[in-house]
């Protein structure tokens, strides 16, 4: 079954509403990834994922929105950012397409941990204004979230951008990615001393962070990895995507 909404004729589109209204919207960033991923590594990274979750549930994958708000990574080239509250009027304008249609469970499939809050503020609004509830989902594994039990491969300190865990992710999904270009992550400057760290916010860019571009090991990446990190999420987001089907 062709499971990307954009390769489908209206009249498939319509048979498929007959019997299923859940689609799946992968949402990523076009943003610095070190120098040894791709700019589009976020982008990538939702619409496999999705892709792999289609396949599993029988659902449709609306098109990629590979912009997302990346404010933090201008300090790096090739990186591009939406306004937060230009992604926030996207998500509510594309959703709002999709529930014209009769799509009513639409899950965006993040993968870019700054598009959060914009995802957050669409996500209320959207259900105030159509009374529907649209859901969000990281896409990337992580120990409190989907996934949780292939993060168990990963042996890192830190990490989180560019790291061991994403670099894996993109080895095993056939991205671009330049091994020899990788280097090992040391922490940069803080403003924040050691003992206010995790109770204190403030504003960065990611260049104050890390002069490299990534946080983390990338070195210690390898495609088996990424095999265990990837079919976990997977089955796991198959699994949420089920249960909602049904509901």
């Amino acid at each position: 079954m062709e499971s990307r909404l954009f390769k489908l004729t209206r009249p498939e589109v319509e048979e498929y509403l007959k019997e299923n209204d859940t689609i799946l919207l992968p949402l990523g960033s076009t943003e610095q990834h070190g120098k040894h991923m791709a700019v589009d590594t976020d982008a990538f990274t939702a619409q496999e994922i999705s892709l792999r979750v289609a396949q599993k549930t029988g659902v449709l994958v609306a098109p990629l929105i590979s912009y997302g708000y990346s404010p933090h990574h201008m300090n790096f080239a090739g990186s591009v950012t939406l306004s937060f509250r230009t992604l926030v009027n996207v998500l509510k304008e594309v959703c709002g397409s999709l529930i014209h249609h009769g799509f009513k469970k639409i899950v965006i499939m993040n993968a870019h941990g700054g598009n959060t809050n914009s995802i957050r503020l669409a996500l209320k609004e959207i259900e105030m204004e159509t009374g529907v509830r649209v859901y969000s989902v990281m896409v990337y594994p992580s120990k409190t979230g989907f996934g949780a039990e292939g993060t168990k491969v990963l042996t890192q300190e830190g990490g989180g951008h560019a790291c061991e865990s994403e670099t894996s992710v993109g080895l095993e999904l056939g991205h671009r990615i330049l091994m020899d270009k990788a280097e090992k992550w040391k922490p940069e400057y803080s403003s924040i001393s050691d003992s206010d760290r995790g109770k204190v916010n403030a504003a960065y860019m990611f260049d104050e962070y890390t002069s490299i571009g990534n946080l983390g090991d990338p070195t210690i990446a390898t495609k088996e990895k990424g095999k265990v990190l990837v079919e976990s999420v997977v089955n796991d987001l198959a699994e949420f995507i089920e249960d909602l089907k049904k509901r």
